[in-house]
């Protein structure tokens, strides 16, 4: 099962869930972490906008991210997304949800916090559940590692491969220095950075 069809079979359950809600009471992705140390504070800057070409069966999405000064917070601001959706991150990149997994908004792909503690060697691993009513079932569990460095469009790199129990495999490419996502390929798809207009861009 690839990262997407996981995705797939999650927005199934949720939907499920919706239509019986006598039997699922307020569904949520939950995550179980090891345990993680980061060695460097969020970096984006209010100012900065990055695009994203997603590319999936020859469809091309375009997603882009707006940098802004919050209270107490650095917000990121999905433009494509309804009604301008956006998150509110502190110094070491979380949000209210308190996972170094993912963010309460499903569409950030920019940047996630588990990618500030990248370093040579670094490994990581996260189990996957579906919670309602109480109960919780389980949906994968996921291994994060670093293959190596590499320039990636005149960018230091670290490549992390992600692979769930099932065998489904993903890589990503990470800015060494802002800690952004620059690529992802995984099975049918592929994720790249096309630029950003304050001159961090990757010309696309």
């Amino acid at each position: 099962m690839s990262v997407a069809s996981v995705t797939a079979l999650i927005v199934l359950i949720l939907l499920g869930a919706a239509m019986f809600k006598s039997m699922f009471e307020n569904p949520k992705v939950v995550f179980l972490e090891a345990p993680l140390q980061k060695n460097k504070e969020f970096q984006l800057q209010p100012g900065e906008v990055y695009r994203y070409s997603y590319l999936m069966n020859k469809t091309s999405i375009n997603m882009t991210f707006y940098v802004l000064e919050g209270t107490g917070c650095t917000r990121i601001r999905v433009m494509e997304s309804r009604n301008n959706s956006e998150v509110c991150l502190d110094r070491w990149g979380m949000d209210a949800s308190g996972s170094n997994v993912t963010s309460d908004n499903q569409y950030m792909i920019l940047f996630k916090p588990w990618m500030l503690a990248l370093r040579e060697g670094w490994t990581w691993n996260n189990s996957m559940y579906i919670s309602y009513g109480g109960a919780g079932e389980h949906i994968t569990d996921n291994y994060y590692r670093i293959v190596r460095m590499e320039n990636y469009s005149g960018r230091e790199s670290y490549i992390v491969e992600i692979k769930s129990e099932s065998g489904a495999t993903e890589y990503e490419w990470i800015d060494a220095e802002k800690r952004v996502l620059l690529r992802v390929i995984g099975e049918g798809y592929e994720v790249v950075l096309a630029g950003n207009q304050t001159g961090y861009g990757l010309g696309g």
